[in-house]
């Protein structure tokens, strides 16, 4: 048995020279077809002869030369009946059977001829021939023979030889099949492991289409149909097979057709790939994984290569920036980045190629498709190729465009705050001064009663006032701490402060005032009331900066917004402009803190949200309404009291009443000329006054003893304030009765703490007439219960 498995395909080179064409082609139309075949027909291990219709020699091959020790170049052109050496009566036969062929009455036909070795003996070869068809009307017989007449040694070097295969296909790692008819003739040992067989018997016999999968028959039938048909192997395919236990698999298949036992067969090798499939599927499925991680993360991530184009970039990467996936592939890095930002981008990237660094991390602006820029925290990481080389850039993108608004929000509001408390410490210490002028100025007012020159002491007197309303609106605008409700005439603190409101507004808007006289006191903190008129004033200048029209008007309302609270009667407070106006989405946020429509650096968003916040402390109501490119109109409403109201100005200053206290006073304050004039006007009400500094005050109080009646005391000093000697006094008398004096805009409950005369506060600058009737209102009230 011989199986044709491994062919001959062993290029033996070209030979020295070509014989002419044959006449039949006086055109010479062979001359590159004579390479060709004489290379082909080289490889046969068979005798091969080509000869022209004319029965005259063209070529033969080596095999040829080999066995005849004659080279082509000497009978090429010769008789083919003579180069064969027959014998008359077998070339009759032959010269018959070649006229058949090229009569076409046989496609094929057989003859004998003897043959003359270079070693001097004859051998009888059987021929075999077939005409063929070169093209171009040119036609040739090949002719193939084998030597019948070698004798044992031939059979016994071909029996060797398939016993060689045989082994060899054995050993072979991969599983062979021959079929012939659709049944298996022949199976290595690596087929019966493949298909889980105990034996070759149990295969050799049965269909091969069994041992393929019912969903892939229809394909291997027509692979079969199509090699013995065409006599042409079939290229590498998957088949779906399935094993003896009827397990499917997957297999790659290489087939050809074959001669097998004299018979046409189909050899077939098959590989295993069950393994390598499953891989593949694991591979796909982890690259669709990181794929929809890639593509659905909420960060936006881009892959650059080394010139800084966009590779591949995830959905949030688009969304981010505005472009869509063709516009990003004609873009690079440096053009969407901020140009304040590129050279340190690129330069980072430059070093992530060159191998200096393992990655970065950075804080920069990409610039939009609509041309606005965003802030972003970038996270680059190399993608390496086999070499460990970077061969991509991963970037991984997180918009901080909002956190970095409300970190520049809050550094603004940190220098509000800061402002702030630098009003405060001045407003403290500018108290303190004009409590002496003020209070020096009352009483010399008084000591000059009838005399021309008390008029001077009035205009200092009036100075004095004006300077301590400059105090509490620099309070105003340092946003000073929530500060004690009392009856204030709305009326007039806007009188009080419209020439600086029209200072505010310039000459290029038209403000209108228009006050509703009828209207009574309100429940307010005169310092902050102005505030909130000003931060409105101040908002509705900014929305008209080529100017326009403000009109502030006050009256009154019976019930509340949207007639809430009808058990109050509310003062009414609208701000009305000319300016933008604002749109609903505005709408819904304009008293957000940090909210605002300005630009960069030309806002802060707190002067709404500061407004809101006051009213809502004083018990108020606060809306606007507005249309965009007519104007904004805010509503202020604030419930009406019948105490007294606090008018702004001058005090009136009122003679003193000698004799009318008789209580004992310690009087505790740091700054001596605010003590010294304290004490001066205490004593001419007739109070008896002792002072001391604040390390003194325990010390004095113990000597005083029982004949002491009440503490009045300064709340900011150093070392030990006014409400930690209150609380150590308070512990040792529960009857002692404190007033506390302040010039600086903290928080009531916060400068009571630990105090015994909660809400006793005398806030400086203050008149002497002042500072005695709070003396005196502390000592009538009852004392506190137990």
């Amino acid at each position: 048995m011989v199986i044709p498995f491994l062919s001959r395909v062993a290029a033996r080179g070209s030979r020295s020279s070509l014989p002419a064409e044959p006449s039949s082609d006086p055109a010479g139309r062979l001359t590159g077809q004579a390479a060709t075949l004489q290379s082909v027909i080289d490889a046969v291990d068979s005798l091969v002869v080509v000869a022209s219709l004319e029965c005259c020699l063209w070529l033969w091959n080596e095999r040829c030369e080999e066995t005849s020790g004659v080279p082509l170049s000497e009978i090429a052109g010769k008789p083919l009946w003579s180069v064969m050496r027959l014998r008359p009566n077998l070339r009759t036969l032959a010269q018959e059977a070649f006229d058949r062929l090229i009569s076409g009455g046989e496609r094929k036909v057989e003859f004998q001829s003897q043959w003359l070795r270079k070693d001097g003996r004859k051998a009888r070869v059987s021929w075999s021939a077939r005409l063929v068809d070169g093209g171009d009307g040119f036609r040739f017989v090949v002719a193939t023979g084998t030597e019948t007449t070698r004798g044992r040694k031939v059979a016994r070097e071909i029996a060797e030889t398939e016993s060689r295969f045989e082994k060899l296909l054995e050993l072979l790692p991969d599983p062979v099949v021959v079929h012939q008819n659709g049944l298996v003739v022949f199976v290595n040992r690596a087929a019966i492991e493949l298909y889980g067989a105990g034996s070759a018997a149990e295969l050799q016999g049965k269909p091969v289409i069994g041992q393929v999968a019912p969903e892939a028959r229809e394909f291997v039938r027509d692979r079969m149909v199509r090699m013995l048909a065409s006599g042409e192997a079939e290229p590498l395919a998957e088949e779906r097979h399935v094993k003896f236990d009827g397990t499917p698999f997957d297999v790659e298949v290489v087939a050809a057709p074959v001669t097998f036992d004299g018979r046409p067969a189909i050899e077939l090798i098959a590989r295993d790939i069950t393994a390598r499939k499953e891989t593949e599927a694991a591979l796909r499925a982890s690259e669709a994984r990181v794929r929809a991680v890639f593509d659905q993360s909420s960060l936006a991530m881009v892959l650059a290569d080394e010139g800084g184009r966009p590779i591949e970039s995830n959905a949030a990467f688009r969304r981010l920036l505005g472009y869509d996936s063709s516009e990003l592939s004609s873009l690079t890095i440096s053009d969407f980045t901020l140009p304040a930002d590129r050279e340190a981008t690129m330069a980072l990237l430059g070093e992530l190629f060159a191998g200096r660094n393992d990655g970065f991390q950075m804080e920069k602006r990409y610039v939009a498709k609509d041309a606005h820029s965003i802030w972003a925290r970038v996270h680059v990481s190399p993608v390496r190729e086999g070499s460990g080389l970077p061969q991509f850039a991963l970037a991984t993108i997180e918009d901080i465009s909002e956190r970095k608004v409300l970190e520049e929000r809050l550094r603004e509001a940190s220098k509000m705050e800061a402002l702030g408390r630098l009003a405060g410490g001045v407003a403290h210490d500018f108290n303190n001064l004009l409590t002496v002028v003020n209070g020096y100025a009352d009483l010399l007012v008084l000591s000059l009663e009838g005399d021309d020159r008390a008029a001077d002491a009035v205009e200092i007197r009036r100075a004095g006032s004006r300077a301590t309303e400059l105090t509490a609106q620099l309070l105003a605008f340092g946003r000073g701490s929530k500060r004690a409700l009392e009856p204030v005439d709305l009326n007039a603190r806007i009188e009080a402060i419209v020439p600086m409101l029209r200072r505010l507004l310039g000459e290029d808007i038209e403000f209108g005032v228009m006050l509703d006289r009828t209207l009574g006191a309100v429940e307010a903190d005169p310092s902050q009331l102005d505030q909130v008129v000003m931060n409105l004033v101040v908002n509705g200048r900014d929305a008209m900066p080529g100017g326009g029209s403000l009109t502030l008007t006050t009256s009154g309302l019976s019930s509340g917004v949207g007639g809430r609270d009808r058990d109050k009667i509310w003062a009414r407070l609208e701000i009305a402009d000319s300016g933008f106006g604002m749109g609903s989405e505005v709408l819904e946020h304009v008293f957000e803190p940090f909210f605002t429509t300005k630009g960069q650096g030309k806002g802060t968003g707190l002067g709404l949200a500061t407004v809101y916040g006051i009213v809502q402390q004083m018990g108020g109501h606060i809306r606007v309404e507005s249309t965009v490119g007519v104007g904004s109109r805010f509503i202020v409403e604030l419930p009406q009291c019948e105490s007294p109201t606090t008018q702004p100005g001058v005090h009136q200053i009122e003679p003193g009443s000698p004799g009318r206290g008789v209580e004992t006073i310690l009087l505790i304050e740091d700054e001596p000329t605010v003590r010294d004039f304290c004490k001066r006007a205490l004593n001419a009400e007739g109070y008896r006054v002792y002072v001391a500094g604040p390390h003194e005050a325990l010390n004095l109080a113990d000597t005083l003893g029982p004949s002491l009646d009440i503490l009045v005391t300064d709340v900011v000093m150093p070392d030990f304030d006014g409400p930690t000697i209150a609380a150590a006094l308070s512990s040792r008398r529960r009857d002692l009765k404190v007033l506390f004096m302040s010039g600086y805009p903290r928080n009531r409950e916060e400068e009571l703490t630990g105090a015994a005369a909660e809400g006793a506060v005398l806030t400086k600058p203050f008149t002497p007439r002042e500072l005695c009737d709070a003396v005196r209102r502390v000592l009538d009230r009852p004392p506190r219960e137990s």
